[in-house]
């Protein structure tokens, strides 16, 4: 409807690519949060395709208009369809990139070396050659060219065709969007200072040992695998295998909390419109509790900064994060168990962003997961999706309707990984028949949508 806002998750395997229409009294304000893929580029395309049939005019010819790209952060389920081909024929007005993928951030130094380790160790354990467990594919994966490739035309090819300057975002950044009668977008996050909050002191140590390592184990001239690195004359053959096992080790473990810190770095936007509040979380993860000057998770972050502003009252919108991860969603209450309370401590948090009708009510606020089981396990987290149900109003118990329409369950999920790892039996048969918030993988087996929907009305005055 004219006067609703529209959220629109495509279905595009187990990545983002949110489509968001603000409406005003001419053509609207339109936003696409992330472009990302994992598997099959059909759904990415037909996605596209779909969104370009959307957009009004722009201000050139043959052109359609998007006043707004943000990419969240810098994995390829956000960011490997920020391809050439798909924007060829799109007008992008603003592009919003997370602070930590400004190249000369001083902030970000140390984080941005920590990319840079990761990203060279992963490539070269690919060219090598070797075997790679299922696990550490999908993690080499995030380390792949295509991602080269989307900074190229998010920090250089649209900027030019557009004659715009993308703009690396922090909390606490203003901005000068040309926006809807009583809207606004305020940045939660990532912080300025990347890492005093996100990598902390003792990573940043061990960082720097393996530098040194990596230094007396590479090659003087050339390049290539780990495994081509010169021996020392002063260690044995067998220590200096050793060394390499150990650098290879810990080149996979620095990896995983790259990925993981690369979450928490994602922009996470708080749109207000109206009176309604949505908020867009990318994948940000919890982590115990805000600690400063040390490894944390985003939303730990923003709860120390913002608990008292602009996350102290209930969400009429929330994008769950990470693709319904455990790690993405900070824990109810109840999760506590015997753990000493913390005042104001993350578990609180979706108490008071999503809080649990009272009994006889029933919940108002609305949520969407974009998700696929295939890739991760276990992602989707059902356990969290089900209590999420019971704080949104748009749920549906998938379990009976895939029975309505004679569809095995476990038959779902196809590849060897999910079969081999008993994903329908271990992560989903006991939730399969409770409600959960709507999400893209069942919706398109149950209906074949290509996306989930969401209207959302301006408030009552």
């Amino acid at each position: 409807m004219a006067n609703q806002l529209l959220i629109r998750a495509y279905n595009v395997g187990c990545g983002d690519c949110i489509y968001v229409r603000i409406p005003d009294d001419h053509d609207g304000f339109h936003i696409l949060i992330d472009c990302g893929k994992k598997g099959d580029d059909q759904l990415l395309q037909t996605a596209m395709k779909h969104l370009a049939g959307q957009l009004p005019k722009g201000s050139k010819p043959n052109k359609t208009r998007l006043d707004l790209l943000v990419a969240t952060h810098r994995h390829e389920d956000h960011i490997k369809g920020f391809d050439p081909k798909l924007f060829a024929d799109i007008e992008v007005k603003n592009i919003w990139m997370s602070a930590a993928m400004d190249p000369k951030h001083p902030q970000a130094q140390k984080v941005n070396s920590l990319r840079a380790f990761a990203t060279k160790t992963m490539r070269e354990l690919v060219d090598s050659g070797r075997p790679l467990g299922p696990a550490i594919e999908v993690l080499a994966s995030l380390y792949g060219v295509s991602n080269d490739a989307a900074d190229t035309l998010l920090m250089d090819t649209l900027p030019k065709a557009n004659g715009i300057t993308p703009r690396y975002m922090h909390n606490g950044m203003s901005h000068d969007l040309a926006l809807p009668d009583d809207t606004d977008i305020t940045i939660l996050a990532p912080e300025q200072d990347i890492d005093h909050f996100y990598l902390g002191e003792e990573l940043d140590a061990t960082l720097s040992n393996m530098h040194a390592l990596s230094s007396a184990l590479t090659p003087r001239t050339g390049s290539g695998p780990v495994a081509a690195a010169v021996q020392p004359p002063n260690i044995s053959e067998t220590d200096f295998r050793v060394l390499q096992s150990r650098m290879l080790s810990n080149g996979l473990a620095f990896a995983a909390k790259e990925s993981s810190i690369q979450n928490n770095l994602s922009v996470v936007l708080l749109i207000e419109w109206r009176k309604r509040r949505l908020l867009f979380v990318g994948d940000a993860e919890w982590d115990g509790e805000f600690r400063d000057g040390k490894h944390n998770g985003s939303w730990n972050v923003m709860w120390d900064k913002h608990r008292t502003t602009h996350l102290k009252a209930p969400l009429d919108f929330l994008k769950i994060g990470h693709h319904g991860s455990i790690n993405a969603t900070p824990p109810p209450a109840s999760e506590q168990g015997s753990k000493t309370p913390v005042a104001n401590g993350i578990y609180t948090v979706l108490d008071t962003i999503l809080p649990v009708p009272p009994a006889g009510t029933k919940p108002t606020a609305q949520a969407i997961v974009s998700t696929e089981r295939e890739f991760y396990d276990p992602i989707p987290e059902c356990k969290l999706l089900v209590d999420l149900a019971t704080r949104v109003a748009n749920t549906r118990s998938y379990g009976a309707d895939l029975k309505a329409k004679g569809i095995d369950a476990a038959s779902i999920w196809v590849s060897a990984k999910a079969k081999k790892n008993r994903f329908f039996e271990t992560y989903e048969k006991a939730f399969l028949d409770q409600p959960q918030p709507r999400r893209t993988d069942l919706e398109f087996v149950l209906d074949a949508r290509p996306f989930i929907e969401v209207e959302i009305p301006p408030a009552s005055p």
